[in-house]
């Protein structure tokens, strides 16, 4: 986990950092996506560090510890980790959300053809809504979540046959708005007038999201998982990464997208 955190906060700061660098300075067009994806890029750096803060409760010697202490304190223990999961998943959320949007953004700045823009217009709109109310319903789901497992033994949750249909719906919404804006960019630079050589450049770096359309896929496969049982933790943890490499994956192609100045 510390690995995959580290390594994608240094991908997506560099690759963020230079297109500030081309919008900014260079031509002098910071817009409204490159507002939202800082947005985006504040919101995923506190994922990374919440992933990073789970790996290194599970790496210190808390754990002998609260052995040696009894199980009131590791009780203590797993409280204090799930809080940190269940935020991480609320926040991974909403990074999604604002990833979402600032692609619709740039994407509306190119396209042309009136059923491109209703499929960017649907597509941002639907798994908007739905994000940000299931951002709060994943947060939220046993009140505070600093009280996670006291109010889960006590029954006082959101339970697993609501959570889990909600989880697929999520993840099926995710993955479709994810393909969508992988393969919009085909339609868009089939029709433009640019060499093909530069159509083919851009379709690459474009495209480089269906990389992490494919991340979101496989981040489904761990949802059964999250019910409540004895590889809960593991699940989730997993989710936690694959929660990282999706939209960290999205941050730098739509940051490398925008890079073309540099090479004129």
């Amino acid at each position: 986990m510390l690995i995959v955190a580290t390594v994608f906060l240094i991908l997506t700061w560099i690759s963020f950092a230079l297109r500030v660098y081309v919008r900014a300075i260079m031509i002098r067009s910071f817009g409204k996506d490159d507002w939202t994806m800082l947005l985006t890029l504040c919101l995923f750096t506190t994922c990374c560090g919440l992933l990073i803060s789970i790996e290194r409760l599970e790496q210190s010697d808390r754990p002998r510890r609260v052995l040696e202490e009894g199980p009131l304190a590791q009780l203590d223990l797993l409280n204090h980790i799930m809080k940190y999961i269940v935020s991480l998943m609320g926040i991974y959320i909403l990074t999604t959300v604002t990833l979402k949007i600032s692609l619709a953004i740039f994407f509306l700045r190119i396209v042309v053809r009136k059923w491109q823009r209703r499929v960017i217009y649907v597509a941002t709109g639907v798994y908007t809504i739905f994000g940000i109310a299931f951002a709060f319903i994943a947060v939220f789901q046993c009140g505070v979540p600093t009280h996670f497992l006291i109010k889960e033994a006590a029954g006082e949750c959101i339970p697993d046959r609501i959570l889990q249909p909600l989880n697929y719906v999520h993840a099926s919404l995710n993955a479709a708005s994810d393909w969508t804006f992988a393969c919009l960019p085909v339609f868009v630079l089939w029709n433009s007038k640019i060499p093909r050589s530069a159509k083919i450049s851009s379709g690459l770096l474009l495209s480089l999201g269906a990389v992490g359309s494919i991340s979101s896929l496989i981040r489904i496969a761990y949802i059964p998982g999250l019910k409540n049982g004895p590889v809960f933790f593991s699940n989730a943890i997993n989710i936690g990464v694959w929660s990282c490499i999706e939209p960290g994956l999205g941050i730098v192609a739509a940051s490398l997208a925008t890079l073309r100045p540099l090479f004129k």
